[in-house]
């Protein structure tokens, strides 16, 4: 699994020429006492994404692109870990950015210090690139969690939230050989392999701010949290974890799933789809019927 590279940087793009060099100048930035290395799986751009990596690679010989055309999001980052060679691996998508120079040797210097603990993650900024505002990502700080505890992370409105944001994300690279078969459709990518590295060990949140995670109106996160597609594929992602983990956390998944198909119904109904919106209210009250006395049904 290890080469001479203790840890790997991996990062997908697509069409993120403007944004890339950026993304690169601050992974070359990071100042370490072990070699580490770039690798860059992108999912057939047709901007200029590609060359500007190849520029860069033409001077730092710790840089790999894979490009061989279009292969869909999940594949294509499930490509960029299965390329991460190192004994740890950094995730970082090509839109953002990091900005403490010493955050790969923290997360390093932890995890070599706690050989019990699989993952970690540290704060972030959020960057909304049409204002310009910048704001703190975690608000909500733990310290040590396990499955159960990521799961039942919540942010300041009790809302179950991601335990932190991907451009954070350090594991260490010596448990995943394949995927779920799930994990290849159309999921969110981050989610799925907290879930699976918690398996081997703890999670340790950070709490310093190391990267940007820009939010973009064109990016895939900013496409309507409530949308129909997005609540259908955070149900499919749960659903999965839960069968997968022999539904050991439904204690906690089952009312995460409950809210999603509530919402869900919600967006049917709202776009005249009623038969399939008492389809997914029937499926909430399956999962947890208190979910009709948490939520206002007709309410927005």
């Amino acid at each position: 699994m290890t080469n001479d590279y203790l840890v790997t940087i991996a990062s997908t793009t697509y069409n993120m020429e403007a944004y890339i060099g950026e993304a690169l100048d601050s992974w070359l930035a990071q100042e370490t006492s072990f070699p580490f290395e770039i690798v860059v799986s992108d999912d057939g751009s047709t901007d200029a994404t590609c060359d500007v990596v190849r520029r860069y690679m033409e001077k730092y010989p710790n840089i790999r692109l894979i490009a061989t055309g279009h292969i869909g999001k999940m594949p294509n980052f499930i490509r960029s870990l299965k390329e991460s060679k190192g004994k740890y691996v950094a995730l970082c998508d090509g839109d953002d950015y990091w900005i403490d120079h010493k955050k790969l040797q923290k997360q390093f210097d932890f995890m070599e210090a706690h050989p019990d603990f699989s993952e970690c993650y540290t704060n972030s900024y959020v960057l909304d690139v049409t204002t310009g505002e910048k704001k703190i990502a975690k608000t909500h700080i733990w310290d040590v969690a396990d499955t159960e505890g990521l799961l039942a992370h919540r942010d300041d409105d009790n809302v179950q939230m991601s335990p932190g944001h991907t451009s954070t994300f350090f594991y260490r690279n010596q448990f995943l050989e394949e995927y779920p078969e799930w994990m290849y459709g159309d999921v969110m990518t981050d989610f799925p392999l907290y879930m699976l590295m918690s398996r081997y060990g703890k999670a340790k949140f950070i709490n310093e701010v190391t990267s940007v995670y820009r939010h973009r109106l064109d990016g895939v996160s900013s496409k309507g949290w409530n949308s129909i597609r997005a609540n259908e594929r955070r149900i499919f992602v749960y659903e999965n974890v839960n069968r997968d983990f022999g539904y050991k956390y439904k204690r906690i998944i089952n009312p995460i799933l409950a809210d999603y198909y509530y919402n869900l119904s919600k967006r049917f109904y709202k776009s005249g789809k009623k038969a399939k919106g008492i389809s997914a209210l029937l499926k909430a009250f399956c999962y947890h019927p208190g979910v009709i006395k948490k939520h206002s049904f007709f309410s927005r």
